[in-house]
C-alpha cells in the first residue's frame, strides 16, 4: 500500500532517527510532520518537494519541512542517509512549533541553491551525527542532541528563503489525530479508484456525516471532496512521471468519472496540462 501521511516510529523521549536507503528504493509522494533531510553519500538521486523536481549527487543535501509532500524517484546505484525529526521536541508550545513548521517549511530546499560554506557546515554535522549513531560510544545520545540543534541553528540562520508560495503544506495535527487521518487516507488509498461518498468515509469512521465534515475540515483545513479530488490529481502526476500510460488510461486508473473534470482540476493545481506537466517533472 502506497504511503500517503507517513507516521514514523520514534522514540517520544528524543523523536529523532536515521535512516540508510539505496537507490532502488522510492518513495511515492506522501508527508508527514518530521522535518527530513537527506544527504546523498553515493551516486546521484531524483526527488520532487512540493511538485518541484530536483537531482542531488554525492555530497548533496535535500531539506524537506514538515507537512510538505515530497518523493523519491528510483535511483539505481545510488545511497543516501535519510534523517528525520519532530519540531515538537523543540518547542513549548503550539503557536511556536506552528512557526517553527513555517520557519523550516519556506528554507531553499537543496543545497546546490545554499552557500558552499553552508552546504559544507551542514553536510559536516550529519557526518558527525551519523558516526554518533553508529557506534553509540557512552554518551552518544547527548552528543546527538548536540549537533541536532547546532544544525538547527544553522538552518534557521544561514539558510536562504523560497521566494514561490507554497503549493500544499499540511496541517500538523496531534498524535491521536493523526492517527484517525492515517486510518481515512488509507481508505481513501483503497478505494479512490471508486466512487467514494461522503456518507461512506463517515460510516468507515465511524462518525456521523455532519461530525466527520467538522472533524476533516477541521484538521485538514479542506472539505473531504476537495481532498479526494486532489489526491486522485497526486496519483495521476504520480503516474505520468514513472509510466507511459496514456493520459484516457490514467484518467481511468485514478477515479474520474469524466476526462472533463479530470482535465479542469489538473489545470486548476498545475497550471498546465498533463503531457506538458509529465515533460516538465520526469528528470533524465
Amino acid at each position: 500500500m502506497a504511503i500517503y501521511l507517513e507516521i514514523p516510529e520514534l522514540d517520544k523521549e528524543f523523536p529523532f532517527r536515521i535512516l540508510m536507503n539505496d537507490g532502488d528504493i522510492l518513495t511515492t509522494p506522501h508527508w508527514h510532520r518530521e522535518v527530513e533531510l537527506i544527504y546523498v553519500t553515493k551516486g546521484t538521486i531524483s526527488l520532487g518537494i512540493d511538485d518541484d523536481p530536483y537531482k542531488l549527487s554525492e555530497g548533496e543535501i535535500a531539506f524537506i519541512g514538515g507537512g510538505l509532500i515530497h518523493y523519491v524517484l528510483a535511483s539505481p546505484g545510488s545511497e543516501r542517509l535519510v534523517y528525520q525529526f519532530d519540531l515538537n521536541y523543540f518547542s513549548t508550545g503550539n503557536k511556536e512549533n506552528l512557526d517553527l513548521q513555517k520557519l523550516f517549511a519556506e528554507l531553499i530546499p537543496i543545497s546546490p541553491h545554499w552557500d558552499e560554506k553552508d552546504e559544507t557546515a551542514i553536510r559536516n554535522v550529519l557526518e558527525t551525527m551519523n558516526r554518533e549513531a553508529e557506534k553509540q560510544d557512552s554518551g552518544y545520545h547527548f552528543a546527538l542532541k548536540a549537533e541536532l540543534y547546532k544544525l538547527l541553528t544553522k538552518l534557521l540562520r544561514d539558510i536562504p528563503k523560497q521566494t514561490k508560495r507554497l503549493k500544499k503544506i499540511n496541517k500538523l495535527a496531534t498524535q491521536d489525530v493523526l492517527e484517525k487521518l492515517d486510518q481515512i487516507f488509507n481508505y481513501v488509498e483503497e478505494h479512490y479508484q471508486e466512487v467514494v461518498t461522503l456518507q461512506d468515509i463517515a460510516e468507515f469512521s465511524g462518525y456521523s456525516s455532519f461530525y466527520f465534515t467538522k472533524f476533516f475540515k477541521k484538521n485538514t483545513g479542506k472539505t473531504f471532496l476537495t481532498f479526494l479530488n486532489e489526491y486522485r490529481i497526486d496519483k495521476a502526476k504520480w503516474l505520468l512521471i514513472n509510466s507511459d500510460l496514456p493520459v484516457s488510461e490514467i484518467i481511468t486508473q485514478t477515479g474520474f468519472e469524466s476526462d472533463k473534470t479530470f482535465y479542469r482540476l489538473f489545470k486548476g493545481s498545475m497550471d498546465m496540462a498533463p503531457l506538458e506537466y509529465r515533460n516538465t517533472m520526469k528528470i533524465e
